[in-house]
């Protein structure tokens, strides 16, 4: 028993001291239309991407793995005919929005999202019709509560610790 308490207390030490992995990061955009004939019309979605390759220096694009974005009636994805793939940016290890723009002739309406300078407060939405209608409006971004691993691994060292007090109680 004393043996298994001493690995269990081993392993959750080097668990804690090993360093945190990049990790999927998941968001929320929303926003509203506030120019053009679609003044007023909601729009939003959800996205992710993996930010392993972020080296937080200059500008830094990371394709996005999925992407659902509701505008309108209509669900637009990654398998949606796009000018370009879907991008999150980041600036200086900063994220400052995700870059990507549907075609305007598949579906009637095309629109890009487009990244902020040097946060995500000046980024925003554009949209035009194959009828000529065009406008614009704001987005907002939420990161989508994700546990960070250094939590479980100070989960594993508590428990190590109080194996390794137990051991040593019972030694005594």
């Amino acid at each position: 028993m004393k043996t298994l308490i001493k690995k269990a207390a081993l392993i959750a030490l080097m668990s804690s001291v090993l360093p945190a992995q990049a990790a999927i990061q998941s968001w929320q955009v929303s926003g509203q239309v506030d120019s053009g004939h679609f003044n007023g019309t909601q729009y939003n979605g959800q996205f992710s991407f993996d930010d392993a390759g972020l080296l937080s220096s200059g500008t830094e694009l990371l394709n996005l793995s999925s992407l659902n974005f509701n505008f309108g009636s209509n669900l637009f994805n990654l398998a949606t005919p796009a000018l370009a793939d879907a991008l999150a940016v980041f600036q200086d290890g900063v994220f400052t929005g995700i870059e990507w723009s549907v075609d305007a002739t598949n579906p009637a309406i095309g629109f890009s999202l487009v990244a902020g300078s040097s946060n995500t407060a000046d980024s925003f939405f554009a949209y035009d019709t194959s009828l000529g209608f065009s406008g614009a409006g704001n987005l907002s971004y939420t990161l989508s509560a994700v546990p960070e691993p250094t939590q479980s691994s100070l989960v594993f060292m508590g428990l190590g610790l109080i194996g390794y007090i137990v051991t040593r109680r019972q030694s005594k």
